[in-house]
């Protein structure tokens, strides 16, 4: 998600570049680009929800199934109101995964049941507020076009 946004940034800047010459209505064009922008990566994020299914012995998500005897450790946040982050380490990889926030009670349920414990890592706290990067990026550079536009429109009279 984070890479297409980064690839994104460029047409974002240039953007920005033409909101700088509205003198009067600047500050409502740069607010609306970064309100849009963040409410794209929102949508993105929706779309990436897949189901999770329980069996006794293993956990499938999508396509990919997981035997409870890799899982060691697991920890859910809630990056968003509409969807919950299932972070499931195992003995080969991380695995994080959006779902929907109705089964968040659900998944902890089974996997105390199953004696898998919830550990926070920091890499959970970047899952959690990962998405907000973009928008504060384009703040930043919304403040440096900023200072370009008056670079380039006072510096040359």
């Amino acid at each position: 998600m984070l890479n297409t946004a980064y690839l994104w940034l460029p047409v974002f800047a240039v953007v920005i570049f033409i909101c700088s010459y509205f003198e009067k209505f600047r500050i409502i064009l740069f607010l609306t680009v970064v309100a849009a922008t963040y409410a794209f990566i929102l949508k993105q994020l929706k779309n990436k929800a897949v189901p999770v299914y329980f069996k006794n012995d293993k956990i499938q998500i999508d396509d990919t199934e997981i035997p409870l005897t890799n899982v060691e450790s697991f920890y859910i946040s809630r990056p968003l109101n509409e969807l919950i982050i299932l972070r499931l380490r195992t003995k080969d990889q991380n695995l994080a995964v959006y779902l929907e926030k109705d089964q968040e009670n659900s998944i902890k349920a089974f996997l105390n049941k199953v004696k898998i414990e919830e550990q926070k890592t920091p890499y959970d706290t970047y899952l959690q507020y990962g998405h907000l990067i973009l928008p504060f990026i384009g703040l930043i550079i919304c403040g440096v076009v900023y200072k370009l536009y008056y670079y380039i429109q006072y510096s040359f009279n």
